[in-house]
């Protein structure tokens, strides 16, 4: 089970900015809620995806808890995926760390899951994970989002009685898609949506005291960077 969070910006913020958004993601590793309450937190690795105007600027992937990073952001970014986990299946291990990435359409995707689907499986993952299987799964026949509703449905329909929840996060270099999608306990497997000036924000928690909108469950929100604006998009699965 996870912590994850994504920000899109129609211009790259800056370092400091980048690394704030980091320090709460931490926090929330460290301190949020945990699956089973058991106040272990989100230790068994982290990762983070960054994009700046198009290109992937950062990728990264670590078996020890977030909130010992051994870096500190000293770069912008336009668009950033971060993820804490606590295994649930596979080991703690490189290949099994979110986000996972796929191409797709010669675009770099980045995935990052709360949940298991057990049973699913995906002969071409890097790891063992269920995350890894259901991306794969959802992105074999390209991504838009009729393709990802689909996908959806087909798992969650198939898979329904190993679930506890689909809620993802997939970013590339200018949309993020964001599934909340939780068979069970949908306060715990959330997605909360922050949205600003020229940007938004998605969380599993809160990251502070803004104003922040928790997603319907079952429901998947688009965001798309054009022509100088963030568009916005909902499907209902």
């Amino acid at each position: 089970m996870c912590r994850m969070a994504a920000f899109m910006s129609l211009e790259p913020v800056k370092g400091y900015e980048v690394e704030d958004f980091l320090e709460a993601v931490a926090h929330m590793a460290s301190r949020g809620r945990s699956s089973k309450e058991s106040g272990m937190g989100h230790p068994h690795g982290w990762g983070l995806a960054a994009f700046s105007k198009g290109r992937p600027v950062l990728y990264v992937r670590e078996t020890f808890p977030m909130w010992r990073r051994g870096f500190y952001a000293r770069f912008r970014a336009d668009v950033v995926l971060a993820h804490a986990r606590a295994a649930s299946v596979g080991e703690v291990s490189f290949e099994n760390t979110h986000p996972f990435s796929v191409i797709v359409g010669g675009k770099v995707w980045f995935f990052a899951h709360n949940g298991s689907v057990k049973g699913i499986e995906e002969g071409n993952a890097l790891g063992k994970t269920d995350s890894e299987a259901m991306m794969l799964g959802l992105t074999h026949n390209g991504v838009d989002p009729s393709k990802l509703v689909e996908g959806v449905r087909e798992i969650r329909e198939k898979f329904w009685e190993g679930l506890s929840s689909m809620t993802f996060l997939m970013v590339s270099d200018d949309e993020i898609y964001a599934l909340k999608g939780a068979k069970e306990r949908p306060d715990y497997f959330n997605l909360y949506v922050k949205r600003g000036e020229g940007i938004v924000i998605l969380a599993s928690e809160p990251l502070d005291d803004g104003n922040w909108e928790e997603m319907e469950n079952w429901t998947l929100l688009i965001f798309r960077r054009a022509e100088g604006r963030i568009e916005e998009y909902k499907e209902v699965i």
